[in-house]
């Protein structure tokens, strides 16, 4: 509320009372995201009609429940569902649509929709076709946000209706550059709030004229996806990253200077990320911070190496017993004992309330490993 959002979307229904009390104190509207299985994965709560009555059921007591909240706004019916295309054979659309009809029974003071992946326009054309009872369609985008309205344009004849862009931001991990172990290769805070600054003015802003409702940016807490810096625009101590004030500047019209911390790239032994960085246990390795020359800066340094996460879990677990030699925006380390794929994490703060990060992935191999 303080950078100047006006609406929250929630995908936890648990304490669902708790959080829209706490959304209407901060003077936030709400969309409640509905869980449901997704038909991709798990079709038979769509067509095992027993499955299916447990789930409607669950649903009825969620809506009637919270219908009278003054915080809701909307219901979000599913999260991206992979909803199946017109042409398949499958219960899914008859009870689907029961769904819909239930709920705008009970409670017809709020809209529904349904949230798809980027611009599947068959995907939007089955759900308008087989669904229009919803109110409209919702839509999560994320580095394909530059061509989302030119991929729907071919369709606009049969479909151009109300939408919502669901989730938007940086690049996510299944859109980056990989290493050679295929670890996902993060953007610097500094260049991720450039991503949010450019997108919002070139992609979201423009939408405003073509039947947009609105859209959320995506932050789900101190999320840890690949890395637990990848989608967190919040660190410790209610710190915040620069895309936090990228956004304020945009929600809330200031023209405020940026006062945190930025950089521009970390090199590691003189590398980059893309360069697939292979390092012996037990050696000495340095790391050096490229600052933007135009920015004169006062600024701390905090590393840490972390076992890498996407291959086994979504915990981000810290290596322990690494000691750094800090010297200036160079640091000296050596590397785990134990063989296998870390990344190197960099904190800058300074006397503001924001701090900057990067990471860079490299490998511990013992040389005479032929893996």
């Amino acid at each position: 509320m303080e950078a100047g959002a006006n609406t929250a979307r929630i995908y936890d229904t648990i304490n669902l009372k708790e959080t829209l009390d706490r959304a209407e104190d901060l003077g936030l509207a709400a969309v409640v995201d509905i869980p449901m299985p997704k038909f991709v994965n798990d079709p038979e709560f769509y067509e095992n009609q027993e499955l299916f009555d447990l789930m409607k059921t669950r649903i009825e007591r969620l809506v009637q429940k919270h219908k009278d909240h003054p915080a809701l706004l909307y219901w979000n019916l599913g999260n991206e569902l992979y909803y199946p295309y017109f042409y398949k054979t499958t219960d899914f659309f008859s009870n689907f649509n029961i769904l819909i009809d239930l709920i705008h029974t009970i409670d017809p003071n709020h809209p529904i929709s349904t949230t798809t992946i980027g611009a599947n326009k068959l995907r939007v054309l089955s759900i308008h076709r087989k669904s229009p009872n919803l109110d409209f369609i919702s839509f999560n985008s994320f580095g394909v946000l530059s061509s989302f309205s030119q991929k729907l344009r071919p369709i606009a004849p049969i479909w151009s209706g109300p939408h919502v862009i669901t989730e938007w931001g940086v690049n996510g991990p299944w859109e980056a550059q990989l290493t050679k172990w295929d670890a996902p290769i993060e953007e610097t805070s500094t260049k991720k709030a450039e991503q949010i600054k450019q997108r919002y003015h070139d992609y979201i802003e423009p939408l405003r004229s073509n039947n947009s409702l609105g859209s959320f940016v995506f932050y789900w807490g101190k999320k840890d996806e690949v890395t637990p810096t990848w989608y967190s625009l919040f660190g410790d101590n209610k710190s915040k990253t620069q895309a936090v004030f990228e956004l304020a500047k945009i929600w809330s019209n200031n023209k405020l200077d940026y006062k945190g911390p930025g950089l521009d790239y970390v090199l590691l032994n003189d590398k980059g990320a893309l360069e697939s960085i292979l390092l012996s246990p037990q050696t000495e390795a340095e790391a050096e911070v490229f600052l933007p020359v135009s920015k004169i800066q006062d600024i701390e340094y905090r590393w840490e190496i972390r076992h890498e996460s996407w291959y086994k879990s979504h915990e981000s677990i810290l290596a322990e017993g690494i000691h750094f030699q800090k010297k200036g925006n160079k640091v000296i380390f050596k590397t785990p004992e134990k063989v296998g794929p870390y990344r190197l994490f960099l904190y800058l703060t300074n006397e503001s309330d924001y701090f900057a990060t990067a990471n860079i992935p490299f490998y511990v191999l013992k040389p005479n490993n032929g893996e």
